[in-house]
């Protein structure tokens, strides 16, 4: 949710915090990322690499190293207040947009489009800078490329979030013509097939970052096969890292291909005037 300009939010903030004096890098943006609780987020360093500009980022985390995932703590008011004073802590850091990482924040347990906004507004009223959640910034990429027909694949995901998360995209009125994740795709197997609530763990690969980039383009590939009329294929589960083969995807599909990391970096992009490098493919062109 937009609330105010970025230049002149950066402008309050270098009045109220004079300390930030910071010499030659005083001009450049500055961008914060609230990172899930307890998850190692590349997404702060990723984004410098995405972009022609030089810019500044920041990270915050909630205080929640306990934390679990479940629906409940993830739709809770102790996660809400942490994630505001996240946003806020950003600011006084000097930040002048503000991205919160991570998909469930966004869905769980909301019965509307609406009150998935009403998240992202609550994050953005504690500064009024320029906020986005991940699944926001996937919503509004899909609207970009003005895509109805969509299909999805839920990477990681259970069946039960798989579920979930499809039925949140209907909500905001896409018309999802297939979803699955890695199981229903048969790319893996399930510990316990009767778990509907068995999230497969990409961590527990020989070698993580390369098989499960493997395990994306097959899971594409197979979603264009069940789909192959559809306008657009999404990519959700944070942690399916996309953006080193985000152009072979786009190969693959020959069609938009909106991955939730990514998804965010245009989002800021859009709201810094910053130019996207080459990796971002389809990115690079589309507009909010």
């Amino acid at each position: 949710m937009i609330s105010g300009s970025p230049d002149s939010q950066q402008s309050q903030t270098g009045d109220q915090h004079p300390s930030l004096n910071l010499g030659n890098v005083s001009s450049l943006p500055a961008v914060g990322f609230i990172s899930p609780p307890a998850w190692l987020d590349p997404a702060p360093y990723e984004f410098t690499t995405v972009i022609q500009e030089p810019v500044l980022t920041q990270q915050a985390i909630p205080l929640l190293p306990d934390f679990d995932f479940s629906f409940e703590n993830l739709a809770s008011e102790v996660l809400a207040e942490q994630l505001c004073l996240c946003a806020r802590t950003l600011q006084a850091a000097g930040c002048s947009v503000v991205v919160q990482v991570g998909n469930p924040f966004t869905w769980v347990n909301v019965t509307s489009e609406s009150e998935a906004w009403r998240r992202n507004e609550r994050i953005a009223s504690a500064t009024n800078l320029p906020t986005i959640m991940t699944t926001l910034a996937v919503v509004e990429a899909l609207r970009a490329h003005q895509a109805n027909r969509i299909a999805i694949t839920t990477t990681f995901y259970s069946q039960t979030w798989n579920k979930r998360f499809t039925d949140f995209m209907e909500l905001c009125g896409f018309n999802v013509i297939h979803a699955s994740n890695f199981y229903q795709q048969g790319l893996v197997k399930q510990i316990n097939p009767e778990d509907a609530e068995e999230h497969f763990r990409y961590t527990d690969l020989d070698n993580p970052v390369e098989a499960l980039a493997n395990l994306i383009k097959a899971s594409v590939q197979s979603v264009k096969e069940k789909a192959p009329d559809c306008e657009a294929i999404a990519i959700v589960g944070t942690g399916a890292r996309t953006l080193d083969i985000l152009l072979s995807l786009e190969a693959i599909t020959q069609c938009p291909v909106v991955p939730a990391d990514t998804s965010v970096y245009w989002w800021v992009a859009q709201q810094l005037n910053l130019t996207l490098l080459p990796t971002m493919g389809r990115f690079r062109d589309l507009s909010l």
